[in-house]
């Protein structure tokens, strides 16, 4: 393998590296998230928000890092099953437990941002039901608000 070649590989396998903690990083974020939410620490929710931005600008710049070598190292457009039956022995030893660390990272970070999605959106309904309430109007499970009086606060006790 050519000097040019191996540098390019070497930092192939070093972008998918810090993919593999940059994922672990986010996901770590959206666990924060979750945490803070179901925990009702919302003033929490600020600081991760823009943490994960960052590292979401990172994220795309090692992403487009790393499209750029697989195109240099001629993998372009090639998933990670079809790079590794492509690459060499040397390099497929090098390469397989990256890209499982990645895989692993990813489904993490799937896992970890379904999770604080679900648990945000369950304050969220809580909070405008609270909102609603307070505010004299009705909220319903459909999210919406309603500033006539809910049907039963015109009832009224009788006997008959």
């Amino acid at each position: 393998m050519e000097q040019t070649t191996q540098t390019q590989f070497e930092e192939f396998t070093t972008v998918i590296e810090e993919l593999t903690s940059l994922s672990s990083s986010i996901s770590q974020i959206e666990s924060a998230k979750a945490d803070a939410a179901s925990e009702k620490h919302h003033e929490l929710m600020d600081g991760y928000i823009q943490e994960e931005q960052a590292l979401i600008l990172k994220l795309r710049g090692l992403e487009q890092k790393r499209a750029r070598l697989s195109r240099e190292l001629g993998w372009e457009s090639l998933t990670f099953r079809q790079i590794l039956d492509k690459a060499s022995l040397r390099q497929r030893t090098k390469l397989e437990p990256l890209f499982l660390a990645l895989e692993q990272a990813l489904q993490e970070l799937e896992h970890s941002r379904k999770a604080a999605e679900q648990i945000i959106q369950v304050r969220l309904h809580q909070i405008q039901a609270m909102a609603a309430h307070q505010g004299g109007s009705s909220y319903d499970n459909a999210g919406d608000v309603s500033l006539n009086a809910p049907p039963h606060s015109k009832m009224k006790d009788r006997y008959v």
